[in-house]
């Protein structure tokens, strides 16, 4: 009978050892996925800032037709006009992440190299000037258009602002070198995944690339494309 008992007794200490463990391992894992959520979202604070979906920012104080129209004058600008406006003033510049579903159904994003100054030789995101009486969605369209000759696009939403400083510019004099602009990101998606891109003057090549914001960092990609690819994931992580 004392054999029995003392068999019971380590049947049940065994027992008690499993639960512990078990209840030690529910613990442990409790805690370790709570630390990965909070880091997620410490994560995702850090580089949130998109608008609300169909929000371009636009605030109109009048005649909505009126205060969107661009005449021809406002759309080209004399050289020597601008290059002073590019020494003297800050521009604003629309610039666009281009997402399109590629062949095999994984979402990318397209990159220029740029041909010019500033920031000549890099791969970055296609854009370029706002012109007045644009809306940053207008300006999206439009520069998907002639820089890229991507026509069937969608502007989705305004991912952040970026205020940017070059050292340089193409517009530079001996005395007077680099510029500034304030630059708008636009989220905009390709509705003809299989559209050809058409670069304009302004770029030299163009490829695609994953919207995973680590692996563009891990292969060394700018980092304007980086930032804009965490805004885009901060967003909506299973949008990537």
């Amino acid at each position: 009978a004392r054999h029995i008992t003392m068999t019971n007794g380590n049947i049940s200490s065994d027992r008690v050892a499993l639960a512990g463990s078990f209840l030690a391992g529910i613990a442990i894992s409790t805690i370790f996925f709570t630390w990965k959520s909070r880091k997620v979202q410490q994560q995702n604070r850090e580089n949130a800032g998109a608008t609300m979906e169909g929000h371009d920012l636009s605030l109109f104080y009048g005649d909505i037709s009126q205060l969107t129209t661009t005449s021809p004058s406002q759309k080209f600008l004399a050289d020597s006009i601008y290059a002073q406006l590019v020494r003297d003033c800050v521009i604003c510049c629309v610039d666009i992440l281009l997402v399109r579903l590629s062949p095999t159904g994984k979402k990318q994003c397209l990159l220029v190299e740029r041909a010019s100054e500033p920031v000549k030789g890099v791969w970055w995101l296609p854009g370029g000037r706002l012109l007045k009486g644009e809306t940053f969605f207008d300006a999206a369209i439009r520069k998907a258009k002639h820089e890229t000759g991507l026509t069937k696009v969608k502007p989705i939403q305004v991912l952040g602002v970026w205020n940017t400083f070059f050292p340089t510019s193409h517009w530079d004099t001996p005395t007077q070198k680099g510029t500034q602009t304030v630059n708008p990101i636009v989220l905009v998606e390709l509705e003809t995944p299989g559209a050809d891109v058409v670069l304009d003057e302004t770029c030299e090549q163009w490829r695609w690339i994953g919207l995973d914001p680590n692996e563009a960092e891990r292969n060394g990609e700018d980092k304007y494309v980086v930032v804009a690819l965490k805004r885009l994931q901060a967003w909506n992580p299973t949008y990537l």
